[in-house]
């Protein structure tokens, strides 16, 4: 079986695919993702899949990229930065964070930090 890490690279391939059934593949039934931690998170495949779904709608031009990680047992640590046009076609570009959890080679947790606006800039 791959590494954390190794799982993670090949979603990023099939997001950028928009191949929605791979994407689905590498998510446990019972996952609960915080898309943003503070928001109340997804729980379930078929939320992510909701989720998913509205996301590519309303977003093109996107690019993830993993900057810095670390993984930890079935633990992976990410820091990178995502790009993408919004449904208003205003350009969007933020750091980020993540943790995500595997077991068995699927994703059953996954919490995303990230900031929007450059403090420095209000």
């Amino acid at each position: 079986m791959s590494t954390p890490i190794e799982r993670l690279r090949a979603l990023m391939v099939v997001s950028e695919a928009r191949d929605k059934p791979a994407f689905l593949d590498f998510f446990a039934d019972e996952v609960e993702y915080h898309y943003h931690v503070g928001t109340r998170p997804l729980v379930g495949k078929d939320w992510v899949d909701r989720f998913i779904t509205k996301y590519w709608a309303n977003h093109s031009a996107t690019k993830w990229t993993l900057v810095n990680w670390a993984e930890n047992g079935d633990k992976v640590l990410t820091e990178g930065q995502e790009d993408y046009v919004n449904a208003d076609g205003v350009s969007v570009s933020h750091p980020y964070m993540g943790i995500i959890e595997f077991r068995d080679g699927k994703i059953v947790a996954w919490r995303d930090y990230f900031q929007m606006k450059d403090p420095a800039a209000t």
